[in-house]
């Protein structure tokens, strides 16, 4: 289960890198053209927020298994480790539910758009309704990333990127992990420790 969650997030995370790189691409045609025509290439802007969708939402899911979502810990690392792991397990379980909104209201969304083939009117007609299906297929994904945490919190294991590495993870040496503490832990070169050896 969790090698196929880790794999489903792997391939949206380097579909949410390709989306990037095409809204790189896009501006960049359209800041040259601008320069040299002194207009906009049609259909570049609507690109540009599509791939924006694209990189934002299907990234959500890689960024949950490998731990990466910004979090800000100085209370929880302060706690006893029980308490620690049950409050990590509750912040899963409301990310969960949250995420089963989003994904129901979104979806319902979507399948409206798809019915009504909603378009945005300007230089070119461009149909909005596959972001939409975007968006549900992100938020549905990060879904099961944090049920995955929520189980592997309640079974007293760490959640999803810190106990095992993804395989296409750099690891920087300022991320904690329990392979790679963090820089400053290690002993300074040429001073004691606290038995007084060096």
């Amino acid at each position: 289960m969790e090698k196929a969650v880790k794999a489903m997030a792997s391939a949206l995370g380097v579909l949410a890198t390709l989306a990037t790189l095409v809204m790189m691409v896009a501006i960049v045609v359209d800041v040259v053209f601008r320069t040299l025509y002194d207009r906009s290439v049609p259909g570049v802007l609507e690109i540009s927020e599509t791939a924006l969708v694209v990189a934002v939402f299907l990234g959500l899911a890689y960024t949950g298994a490998t731990n990466s979502h910004i979090a800000v810990d100085l209370l929880t690392e302060r706690l006893p480790e029980r308490i620690r792991r049950w409050v990590i397990f509750t912040a899963w379980s409301l990310t969960a539910l949250v995420l089963v909104w989003l994904t129901w209201s979104t979806a319902l969304r979507a399948i409206g758009a798809t019915e009504e083939n909603e378009l945005r009117m300007g230089l070119v007609n461009w149909p909005i309704w596959p972001s939409r299906w975007v968006i549900v297929v992100g938020l549905a994904a990060m879904l099961v990333v944090a049920i995955v945490n929520m189980a592997r919190t309640f079974a007293g294991k760490e959640v999803l990127g810190v106990d095992h590495q993804m395989p296409d993870v750099t690891v920087h040496p300022f991320e904690y992990t329990k392979e790679h503490p963090p820089v400053g832990d290690e002993p300074r070169r040429g001073h004691t420790n606290e038995e007084g050896e060096r």
